[in-house]
C-alpha cells in the first residue's frame, strides 16, 4: 500500500507541472478570444454620431473587460486579484447597464 501512495504522490507531482500548462493555456486562449471578441465589437460600435460611437465601443471594451476577469476568477487564488476582477465585474457590468439604457433612450 505504501508503494502504491508513494507512485501515485510521484505522479502526482510530475504532472502538476502539465496540469498548470494546461491551466495557463487555457487562460490564455480564453484571454485571446476575449479581446478578438471585444476588438470586433467595438468595430461594429463605430457609428456617424460620435457620441453613440463612444458608447456602443464602451459597451464592448467593458465587457471583454468582465470576460477577461471571469477568466482570472477560474485560474487565480491571489486574493488581491481575486478582489479586484470581482470590482470590475460588479462596476463593467453596472456600467454597460447605464450604457444600454442611454442608448435605448436616444435611440442607438
Amino acid at each position: 500500500m505504501r508503494k502504491l501512495l508513494q507512485t501515485a504522490a510521484l505522479a502526482l507531482l510530475l504532472l502538476a507541472p502539465a496540469a498548470t500548462a494546461y491551466a495557463q493555456d487555457s487562460a490564455m486562449t480564453e484571454y485571446m478570444q476575449a479581446m478578438d471578441r471585444m476588438s470586433a465589437d467595438m468595430k461594429k460600435g463605430m457609428d456617424q454620431d460620435a457620441t453613440k460611437a463612444w458608447a456602443k465601443m464602451m459597451i464592448a471594451h467593458h465587457q471583454g473587460a468582465v470576460d477577461m476577469s471571469k477568466t482570472v476568477l477560474k485560474e487565480t487564488k491571489d486574493d488581491t486579484i481575486r478582489k479586484m476582477a470581482q470590482k470590475g465585474i460588479d462596476e463593467q457590468t453596472k456600467e454597460i447597464k447605464e450604457l444600454k439604457d442611454w442608448l435605448t433612450k436616444h435611440g442607438g
